[in-house]
């Protein structure tokens, strides 16, 4: 029966499955050959822990082999199901099950659909992948906080370090903006500090040079696309596409039609999850359509 999820449980090994309950529920199952219907609470069993992959991690305890250890538990009935979290027993129930009833009892300590996505945001952000990590990461701040009623820092600390890295200022600032006091922790003030050094860097005196030669030359479409690009490269997006929207407005084939490429060329390296973006290709399809 044993796989990654599922365990055949000894008195060797049992103390090192209870001390895995603290990272995954484990669903202890004492089971005999001689009870009735066992065969099909273990497909049923086998079967649930192979689709949640590793959600729950299977311990099968075979109360024939193993009776000694099946009795320093107590059991009154088989088979018997014990639910351990953080080595302790939280739940459990006795006697054969069927799937759905079961499913509802698993109900309470999986993760939901969001929880879910985190984990995979998590795993996506500790392994630097900032881009993959960015939409999951947003998803489920704002999913989970309007769940909770409550903002989950700890999400959007992550979101915001993500941002960082993708140059996304602005929107790191919206969000740092939302952090409660009492979650201003060292971390917060760590993220601020980036921000703030590469604020100043995108502030360079190139292209301050840059800004003054198109003021003073605002017809200037290359001047104009040379500006938009490196305010897109030091991570002032929303200018960026601002400055190359607004001659759209008065004219769609400004500049020849490189105005209305560039700023598609800069939205498409947002990315279609990027909601600047995502605004600024709806004010887009107004003016096209």
């Amino acid at each position: 029966m044993q796989n990654q999820f599922i365990f055949d449980v000894n008195e060797q090994n049992i103390q090192e499955i209870i001390k895995r309950s603290s990272q995954s529920p484990v669903l202890f199952y004492f089971w005999s050959s001689r009870s009735p219907n066992y065969e099909a609470m273990t497909q049923t069993l086998t079967k649930l822990a192979n689709e949640h992959h590793g959600q729950f991690i299977l311990a099968s305890v075979n109360c024939d082999e193993e009776q000694m250890l099946a009795a320093q538990f107590g059991l009154r009935a088989i088979p018997t199901v014990y639910l351990f979290q953080n080595g302790q027993p939280v739940d459990g129930f006795q006697g054969p099950q069927s799937e759905e009833t079961i499913k509802t009892f698993l109900e309470k300590v999986l993760p939901n659909e969001d929880e879910l996505k985190l984990i995979e945001a998590q795993n996506l952000f500790h392994e630097a992948k900032y881009e993959e990590a960015l939409p999951l990461l947003r998803q489920t701040w704002k999913s989970l906080t309007d769940h909770l009623g409550k903002p989950r820092t700890d999400i959007a600390l992550m979101l915001i370090k993500s941002q960082i890295e993708l140059k996304q200022l602005s929107e790191a600032k919206e969000v740092l903006a939302t952090i409660p006091l009492q979650d201003q922790d060292s971390s917060y003030h760590g993220l601020q500090a980036e921000i703030e050094l590469l604020e100043q860097a995108a502030n360079s005196p190139e292209l301050q040079q840059l800004q003054a030669e198109f003021a003073q030359h605002p017809d200037n479409v290359e001047l104009m696309i040379q500006l938009s690009s490196q305010l897109m490269h030091v991570g002032r997006h929303e200018e960026a596409l601002e400055l190359l929207f607004k001659p759209l407005t008065k004219d769609l084939n400004a500049g020849d039609g490189q105005v209305k490429k560039t700023l598609l060329d800069l939205l498409a390296a947002l990315g279609t999850s990027n909601p600047l973006a995502s605004s600024y290709r709806r004010k887009l399809y107004t003016l096209l359509y």
